[in-house]
């Protein structure tokens, strides 16, 4: 259900069609939303009516105008009541076609009455039976543990529990114990409400300082989670950190809870990685950050100079001065 929390300014010739006017918005917000039948992410283009409305500051049939509000939407989960969303917008204009145009809008979205991701942008669109919403004007969504994204547009799917931009996103990760987060750029963005986990789609390039060395990474697609501070890095993973190159189709980041920071780089699924004086094959490799070591598995090779390492694991310790190669067990001998 939506409550108006402030008081609408009307004049006293109006207030008849505005209290007729309110009862209608309030009667369709509480019918049950339309079912969605894709997960579309180009959905998110902004409606022409929105294209409009965001122009004129209007929408068509227009009944209603309130300044100062206030919205919250309840839904159900399990049969209980359970918070969906909660609206703030400067001013708002209503129809009788159950649309409503917002400007300077903010939105706090809830996942099990937990406010999990923040939404505020110029102008909005409120889709009083679906209960979808699409913010347009820069946008900045901003997760419970503090990664932020800028979009041109982002659309909320009330059904799926959704939101999706189909925009360059600008994304900066949390800030850890060895300095700023991640600062990343890509292509569209996806929101699992549910899942607690947000995504970016394409052409994502990522910049970060690790132990005091430059580190850039490119992929296709980049997942963060927003019960912790993990991401994966997927699609032709290209990192660089200091002189290290790595190539890997995919890279897992492990942060430690204890210390604050990032702990492991782990990529796998034939890896080639190169450095001044080496380079190196294996399955996967491990970027030891806590105690600035390397280890490779799965068949690992390294060929240095005119030598070449093998073994079942090989550890570069001490960035690489020194090397431990791991023999594979011996199998017994049955008599």
């Amino acid at each position: 259900m939506i409550q108006r929390l402030k008081k609408i300014k009307i004049n006293k010739s109006g207030f008849f069609i505005s209290l007729v006017g309110v009862i209608i918005f309030i009667e369709i917000l509480i019918a049950s939303p339309q079912v969605l039948e894709k997960e579309d992410i180009d959905s998110a283009e902004p409606s022409s009516a929105l294209k409009e409305a965001s122009d004129t500051g209007t929408a068509k049939g227009i009944e209603q105008k309130m300044q100062g509000v206030h919205f919250v939407e309840n839904g159900k989960n399990d049969g209980k009541s359970e918070k969906g969303w909660e609206l703030f917008a400067r001013e708002a204009n209503g129809s009788t076609e159950g649309q409503w145009v917002l400007k300077t809008v903010k939105v706090q979205f809830y996942n099990n009455n937990l406010s999990n991701y923040t939404v505020t942008g110029d102008h909005g669109e409120v889709d009083s039976i679906t209960k979808d919403i699409l913010i347009t004007g820069h946008v900045v969504t901003t997760s419970s543990n503090g990664y932020s994204f800028k979009t041109n547009t982002i659309r909320y799917m009330a059904k799926q529990k959704l939101m999706t931009s189909v925009d360059q996103v600008l994304m900066l990760g949390p800030a850890d114990s060895s300095g700023p987060g991640f600062d990343l750029t890509g292509e569209k963005l996806l929101v699992d409400m549910a899942k607690g986990k947000m995504s970016i789609l394409d052409q994502v390039v990522a910049h970060k300082v690790i132990n005091a060395k430059p580190f850039k990474l490119t992929s296709v697609r980049a997942d963060f989670s927003n019960k912790n501070q993990e991401a994966t890095f997927s699609g032709h993973v290209q990192m660089r950190l200091g002189t290290m190159q790595a190539l890997a189709p995919f890279a897992l980041f492990q942060y430690s809870n204890q210390r604050k920071t990032l702990e492991k780089i782990i990529m796998n699924d034939d890896v080639e990685f190169t450095d001044i004086d080496k380079k190196g094959y294996c399955k996967e490799i491990e970027f030891d950050l806590i105690n600035n070591q390397m280890t490779m598995r799965g068949q690992p090779k390294v060929l240095q100079g005119e030598d070449e390492i093998k073994g079942h694991e090989i550890v570069f310790l001490d960035g690489g001065k020194k090397v431990k190669i791991n023999k594979a067990p011996q199998q017994g001998i049955k008599k």
